[in-house]
């Protein structure tokens, strides 16, 4: 599972699933490190709902699974793609042509319209927000 956090997306296979930030700081579990862990997203997928939580000491994140309420005993570290990641995310999601049609659209360029539906169809079918994508390239 990967965790895409600028646009609050897990990505679960080939698929994205919208989280639900959690504004407060509410306790998520305890760190390896001995640090608290506090509540970062939530994420509900085919009857599952997944906690994404981050230590308040080393900044690690993990990830819980639950069946409705009850913790299913999954419990394991996540790959995160943070803000300054991002862009270098979403290249090796898409091939050159895609890549650079979506950056020259974000810059207000002339783009390759070809390239860019392409693209745009690739990050859809994985349930990822094109026009939300296009802010943060």
């Amino acid at each position: 599972m990967i965790y895409v956090e600028p646009i609050n997306r897990l990505i679960r296979g080939k698929k994205a699933v919208k989280g639900e930030k959690v504004e407060e700081k509410y306790f998520g579990g305890f760190c390896e490190c001995g640090g608290i862990m506090y509540q970062k997203s939530w994420f509900h997928h085919d009857g599952d709902s997944i906690l994404i939580s981050e230590c308040e000491k080393c900044w690690k994140n993990e990830f819980m699974n639950f069946n409705g309420r009850t913790k299913t005993g999954t419990k394991g570290k996540i790959q995160v793609v943070e803000r300054s990641d991002f862009r270098e995310f979403i290249k090796d999601l898409l091939s050159p042509s895609e890549f650079e049609a979506i950056l020259s659209k974000s810059r207000g360029e002339n783009y390759n319209a070809s390239a860019l539906s392409r693209a745009k169809k690739k990050l859809e079918e994985m349930d990822l927000p094109f026009d939300e994508i296009l802010t943060y390239i």
